[in-house]
C-alpha cells in the first residue's frame, strides 16, 4: 500500500514538474476558486429560506405580539416591510399559523367569526357595535387591496331605523383614512373607485356622504366622469394633437421645397389654430320622397260632394229663421227663394321620410393656419419674383385644402395674409426635428460602444502576442523543433526499439512542445 502511494507521488510530483510556473499558479488559483465557491454554495444552500406569515401588511402592536410568541417559542423571524411583515423559516411557515391562530393571534388579520359564535345574552345595541365593527374592519381590509394604500382606517355611521315615515330618510356617513405608500400618488381612477367601494358596501351611503383624506389630511375628492375632460391630462394631450399637426404639414412642405430649393435652404414653421369641441346633435328630418315636386306617396283619399238647386230651405237651414231668427231679416220668408248649394270635400293622405340622425363631429377640426417660410438664396445671386411666387402658390394650396374641410372658401387676398415668404440668409444651419431621425445621445452612445469594442479587440489581441512571446522566451527552439524532421533511427525490426522509436516520432510530429519537454527532462537526468 505504502509502495503504491510513493509511486502515485511521484507519477504527480514528475507531472507536475512538467508544468511550467505560469500553469502551477493558474492550476491552484482555478483549484482554490472552485473550492471556495463550493463552499460558498453549501453555505449558503445550508440557509433557510425565509416566508411571510401573512399576505397582508399588519400593525406594529400586532408584530410585536407575534414577535414575543416567537421568541417564547425560540423560532427565528426576520421583520420586513418597515415593521408591517414579519417572515419565518419556509418549513415551520405552516406549524407557526396554525399555533398563532390557536392563540387567537392576530386579531387584526381578518375577520373574526367568533364574535357571533355566541349571541346569548346580547343585546341589540351590542349586536350592533359588532356589527358594525365587523364591516368597518372589512372595508378597512378591502382598501388595503388598492395598489398603492399601505393601511386604511373607516369609521361608519349608520342610521337608527325607525317606524315612522319622514320625508327625509336618515342617510349612513363615512369617514376614511388611507395610507399612502411612500413615493406613490393615487391617481383620479382609483380615489373615484374607493369612493364607490365604500357607497356599495354600507346600505343607505351616498357617496356625497364620504369623506376621504390621506394620512396627511389632503382631502382626495371625487370627480365625475365629465370633469376629465377639462384636466390637465386632456390639455397636454390636445397640445400633444396639435403639435403632431403642425410638425407633419412642416415636414411635407419641408420635404417638397428642400428638394428643390436644398435641405439647408428652407425653414418652415406653421402655426394653428384647432377646435376640441366634441358635438352630439340628433336631427329628425322629413322630407317627401319625390324631391322633384316636393309631394309624398298617396297612402289614402276621400273625396265628398254636394249639391243642390230649386226652392226651398237649402241644406242647413234657412238664414236668420229657427233659432237664429232676426226680427225684419228677409230670410223670414219660410217659403223660401231659389237657391243653389255645392260642397265639395277632398282629403288626401301622403307618405313623407322621417330620418332620424345621431351625430357625433369629430372634436379635432383645424379652424385657421398660417405658414411661415424662410428660404436662402442662392450665393451668387438672388431670388427672382417667379421663384417666389411658385413657393408662395404652394402655400396657398396647403392652405385652401387645409380650410376647405371646413366649409370656408377664401379669397385670394384672404390666403396671402395667411401665408409669407420670407428670402433671407440663415446664420446657422437648418435642422428639421424627425420623428424617423436618430437623437444625437444615441449617436454618442453608439460611438462610445463602437470605441469600448476596439479597445476590448486591440487589448485581447496585444494579450496574445505577448502570451505568444512568453512561450517563445520559455522554449526558444520549439518552433525550429516543429518544422525540423526527426531523423530516423536505425533500429532491428525485431526489438522494443522499434516501438519506442514510433512513439517518439509520432509525439514529435504532433505535439512538439511536449517532445521538446522530455528532451530537456532527459538531457538533466544525463
Amino acid at each position: 500500500m505504502n509502495e503504491r502511494l510513493a509511486l502515485y507521488k511521484e507519477r504527480f510530483g514528475q507531472k507536475w514538474n512538467q508544468f511550467s510556473k505560469k500553469q502551477k499558479w493558474m492550476i491552484v488559483g482555478i483549484s482554490s476558486f472552485l473550492l471556495i465557491s463550493l463552499g460558498l454554495y453549501i453555505f449558503i444552500a445550508a440557509q433557510p429560506v425565509y416566508k411571510p406569515l401573512y399576505n397582508q401588511q399588519l400593525s406594529e402592536h400586532e408584530i410585536g405580539t407575534i414577535k414575543q410568541e416567537l421568541e417564547s417559542l425560540k423560532i427565528p423571524y426576520q421583520i420586513t416591510g418597515n415593521g408591517t411583515g414579519i417572515e419565518v423559516p419556509e418549513a415551520m411557515a405552516q406549524d407557526v399559523i396554525v399555533d398563532l391562530a390557536a392563540k387567537g393571534i392576530p386579531s387584526e388579520a381578518g375577520f373574526n367569526s367568533e364574535l357571533f359564535s355566541s349571541t346569548l345574552g346580547v343585546t341589540d345595541r351590542q349586536f350592533d357595535v359588532m356589527k358594525k365593527g365587523a364591516l368597518q374592519q372589512e372595508l378597512q381590509n378591502l382598501l388595503k387591496r388598492v395598489q398603492g394604500v399601505r393601511n386604511a382606517q373607516v369609521i361608519i355611521t349608520l342610521p337608527q331605523e325607525s317606524l315612522w315615515v319622514t320625508q327625509t330618510p336618515e342617510t349612513a356617513t363615512a369617514s376614511v383614512i388611507v395610507e399612502v405608500e411612500p413615493g406613490t400618488r393615487l391617481d383620479q381612477n382609483q380615489i373615484n373607485a374607493m369612493y364607490l367601494l365604500v357607497s356599495r358596501s354600507v346600505p343607505k351611503l351616498p357617496m356625497e356622504n364620504i369623506a376621504i383624506t390621506d394620512q396627511y389630511s389632503n382631502p382626495l375628492e371625487r370627480t365625475d366622469g365629465n370633469e376629465s375632460e377639462g384636466s390637465l391630462t386632456a390639455f397636454k394631450q390636445q397640445e400633444e394633437i396639435k403639435a403632431e399637426v403642425e410638425r407633419k404639414i412642416q415636414q411635407n412642405l419641408y420635404n417638397l421645397l428642400g428638394t428643390i430649393m436644398g435641405r439647408d435652404k428652407v425653414v418652415v414653421h406653421t402655426f394653428i389654430k384647432m377646435n376640441f369641441d366634441k358635438e352630439n346633435r340628433v336631427e329628425n328630418l322629413v322630407q317627401a320622397p319625390d324631391q322633384e315636386n316636393n309631394e309624398g306617396l298617396i297612402i289614402s283619399s276621400q273625396r265628398l260632394s254636394k249639391a243642390f238647386s230649386g226652392q226651398g230651405a237649402p241644406p242647413g237651414g234657412i238664414a236668420g229663421t229657427g233659432d237664429n231668427t232676426v226680427p225684419g231679416y228677409p230670410g223670414n220668408n219660410t217659403q223660401g227663394s231659389n237657391s243653389q248649394y255645392e260642397e265639395l270635400n277632398d282629403t288626401i293622405n301622403r307618405e313623407v321620410n322621417r330620418i332620424t340622425r345621431n351625430i357625433t363631429a369629430s372634436p379635432y377640426k383645424i379652424e385657421d393656419i398660417t405658414i411661415n417660410v424662410g428660404v436662402e438664396p442662392p450665393v451668387d445671386g438672388e431670388l427672382d419674383d417667379a421663384t417666389i411666387e411658385s413657393i408662395r402658390q404652394v402655400l396657398r394650396n396647403v392652405v385652401h385644402v387645409t380650410l376647405s374641410d371646413q366649409g370656408m372658401t377664401l379669397t385670394q387676398e384672404q390666403l396671402d395674409q395667411r401665408i409669407s415668404v420670407l428670402p433671407r440668409e440663415f446664420s446657422g444651419k437648418v435642422t428639421l426635428d424627425e420623428s424617423s431621425s436618430i437623437s444625437q445621445p444615441l449617436l454618442w452612445g453608439v460611438g462610445a460602444l463602437a470605441v469600448l469594442a476596439l479597445a476590448a479587440v486591440g487589448f485581447l489581441l496585444l494579450r496574445r502576442r505577448r502570451q505568444a512571446a512568453e512561450v517563445e522566451e520559455d522554449v526558444p527552439f520549439a518552433d525550429a523543433a516543429t518544422n525540423t524532421e526527426v531523423p530516423e533511427l536505425m533500429y532491428q525490426e525485431d526489438g522494443d526499439h522499434v516501438v519506442v522509436r514510433k512513439q517518439l516520432e509520432k509525439l514529435a510530429r504532433s505535439k512538439p512542445d511536449e517532445f521538446v519537454v522530455l528532451l530537456r527532462s532527459w538531457l538533466a537526468e544525463d
